[in-house]
Parts: C-alpha cells; sequence; structure tokens
C-alpha cells in the first residue's frame, strides 16, 4: 500500500511538472510553436521568433507547408547544400524528452559578420515542418548558447489555424490582380509576394518575387543611398553588378530611397534585375525594405511595385 501511494506521489509530481512546463510555454505569433522564450531574448519584430540586439544572436521559427523531414533534412543537411553556404557539420545531437526524440543539428558558418555557428531543431506536425534555427556568433557563445538550446528543446508544436495577409506586420498596401500573398506565416513578420499560381519554391530567374520586411525598430539610417547599397550585396542569390537608376521620394509622409540595379542569380549566373526601396518608419525610426527580384521586372512586376508604393501605409 505504501508502495503504491509514494507510485501515484511520484506521477501526480510528475504530472504536474509536465503540466507546469506546458502551461509556461508562450505561442510564437504566426506558427504553431509553442515555446520557453529564452533567457534574455525579446520577440522579434522582423520574423517569427527572438533576437538579442547586443549579440546579434536570433531564434528563427519558420514553418513550411506540405514538405517532409526527410525532404527537408536530406536538403538543409547535404554536403552539397552545407559548402554552397559555407557551411560545416559540427555535430548531432538525439535526445528522448517525455518519450519524444529530439534531434539537434550543430552548424558553422563564415558570413562578412565573422563566423557563425547555429543549432537547427526540426519539428514535423500535420501538414507542415518547422524550422527552428538558433544563430549566434561564435564569440558571443558563452551568453547565449544555453539560453538558446534550452529554448530549442521545450518547442512543441500544436495544430494551429495560419494567419492571413496582413495579420502579422504593421503595414498594408494593395495587391494587384495576378498577385497574391503567399504564405506570410512560413516568413514571419514579412510579405511575400508571387504571381499567382506561381511554384511554392521557385526562383526569382523563373518568377518574379517582392518581399516587404521590417527592420530593427530603432535603426537609424544615416545614409539610406549608401545602405541601400550595401545591402544589395547581401541578397541571397543575387550577385551584385551595377546601380541602373536611384532616387528619393515621399510615400504617405515617409521619406524613402529607391534603387534599381542590375546583377546575376549566384546559382545560374543569368541576368537577374534588383528594385530595393528602403521606407522609413514613423518618426524615422527604424525603416521597411521593399524588395522586388526578377528577369524582367519592368514587364513582369512593375504594376504591381507601382500599386505597393502608392498604397503602402502603416496601421
Amino acid at each position: 500500500m505504501k508502495k503504491q501511494f509514494i507510485i501515484m506521489l511520484c506521477l501526480m509530481v510528475f504530472s504536474a511538472s509536465i503540466f507546469a512546463q506546458t502551461a509556461s510555454l508562450e505561442q510564437v505569433p504566426g506558427t504553431g510553436i509553442f515555446i520557453k522564450p529564452p533567457k534574455g531574448f525579446t520577440e522579434s519584430k522582423r520574423f517569427s521568433g527572438f533576437e538579442q540586439v547586443a549579440t546579434k544572436s536570433s531564434l528563427i521559427v519558420m514553418p513550411l507547408k506540405d514538405v517532409s523531414l526527410d525532404d527537408v533534412g536530406q536538403q538543409m543537411f547535404s554536403e552539397s547544400q552545407l559548402q554552397k553556404q559555407n557551411m560545416t557539420m559540427l555535430g548531432r545531437e538525439d535526445m528522448l524528452i517525455n518519450s519524444q526524440m529530439i534531434g539537434l543539428v550543430f552548424l558553422q558558418q563564415n558570413t562578412t559578420a565573422g563566423v557563425v555557428e547555429k543549432i537547427v531543431r526540426l519539428i514535423e506536425g500535420d501538414h507542415e515542418l518547422v524550422i527552428l534555427n538558433g544563430i549566434y556568433l561564435k564569440n558571443q557563445k558563452d551568453q547565449v548558447y544555453d539560453a538558446l538550446r534550452d529554448a530549442i528543446i521545450s518547442a512543441e508544436w500544436r495544430d494551429m489555424p495560419a494567419p492571413e495577409d496582413f495579420d502579422l506586420v504593421d503595414f498594408e498596401f494593395n495587391v494587384t490582380p495576378g498577385w497574391e500573398i503567399r504564405e506570410p506565416g512560413n516568413i514571419g513578420k514579412m510579405i511575400k509576394l508571387s504571381r499567382t499560381g506561381a511554384p511554392q519554391h521557385s526562383t526569382p530567374a523563373d518568377w518574379p518575387v517582392i518581399i516587404v520586411v521590417p527592420s530593427l525598430d530603432g535603426t537609424e539610417i544615416s545614409s539610406l543611398r549608401s545602405t541601400n547599397i550595401e545591402l544589395l550585396k547581401t541578397i541571397k542569390y543575387y550577385d551584385f553588378d551595377s546601380i541602373k537608376s536611384e532616387q528619393s521620394r515621399e510615400i504617405n509622409g515617409l521619406k524613402s530611397y529607391f534603387i534599381k540595379s542590375t546583377g546575376t542569380d549566384s546559382e545560374t549566373s543569368e541576368p537577374l534585375d534588383c528594385w530595393q526601396l528602403l521606407i522609413r518608419g514613423r518618426d524615422n525610426n527604424g525603416y521597411y525594405r521593399v524588395l522586388a527580384l526578377g528577369s524582367d521586372l519592368e514587364t513582369d512586376a512593375k504594376a504591381l511595385f507601382d500599386s505597393l508604393i502608392e498604397t503602402f501605409r502603416l496601421k
């Protein structure tokens, strides 16, 4: 009898601890992920997840629709893909927590900002796969590693309705016929637009893509022009060549700077146009970046881009 009582007490304590942990988890807006936020981090205003500005560290949560864990895992961690992104595999850790297998992959990447390390976890839900990506500079590892790892391990997926249109952002604009907002929850607090019916995983050389994303709050731009040109050099899959035209303008009372440039697709070397617009936020606090990539934007995306510029407004 005493033994049974002890067992029941242990089960009650164990159940209570699990309930307490679950109750303390917070939903990452726009995703079905519930997580214990990493200590010292704040919710990001740029993407779904958390960041620590002082150490340039982040935990990005990215849901993907209609893909399998095996397919994404093989694509992300294949030797050829890692080489393309200057990454190396540091190792893997598998653990059993609450009867659930959790796998972490550790990566290192050489970037212009320095050596970056990553903790990656894939969580498979119903009809979606969620990628959790903890990112930090190697020289900041002692300050943020434990917090990021603990948060990533704590994450749980729950079936939640996906956000629609402009639910996750503090801006809006008119979308012209023939275009659609594509999976806003997949890329966090940004908006991605594609041609109606365009393949989900297509390249800008095949289908024009337009993305609108806010910057960090409080980021001051001393020179819109120099900042804009510098950003052109960091766009993934785009090798910047030269400036085609540039212009200062005002959009609904917000100062902005618009640059058209030419370049090439970094994988195919095919010609690629890039239109980039920086819009200052209210009271010059931060900015919004509008980015268009395509092989012929004048033909394929001009109407949408013009409409976006004319109707862009902060909520």
